[in-house]
């Protein structure tokens, strides 16, 4: 794994961390990232439900062979340098339960069937 890229900006009071995760090895990665910032982490929210990637300010999920990721999030907190760190890096095991059905439907596209399979009403 290469280390993170970040981009940090603060306005209004609130800072927002940028982060970008390669996965330049040739097995799936589980990835743990850990927010430096001195104060609570705000994860993503969809429809006011909380990515469920994050816990108590730390971030986990799987990058597959040579893909990118992308995670954000915000603080009250000032920024730091650096504003993340990698807590673990370790080659994802298949078959290993590790997956709440949370984490499963976080990692799922918003799906909505196309107009052409909705019956069209005369």
């Amino acid at each position: 794994m290469n280390g993170p890229r970040t981009h940090v900006e603060r306005a209004g009071g609130v800072t927002t961390v940028r982060v970008i995760l390669t996965n330049d090895r040739s097995t799936p990665q589980t990835v743990r990232l850990r927010s430096e910032l001195d104060g609570p982490v705000w994860p993503p929210q969809r429809n006011g439900v909380v990515d469920a990637h994050w816990t108590d300010g730390v971030w986990e999920a799987t990058i597959q062979p040579g893909r990118n990721r992308g995670v954000g999030f915000a603080s009250p907190a000032p920024p730091v340098d650096p504003p993340v760190s990698v807590v673990a890096t370790e080659r994802h095991d298949a078959d290993a339960p590790d997956r709440s059905p949370d984490a499963v439907l976080a990692d799922l596209d918003d799906w909505r069937p196309t107009s052409e399979v909705l019956d069209n009403e005369p």
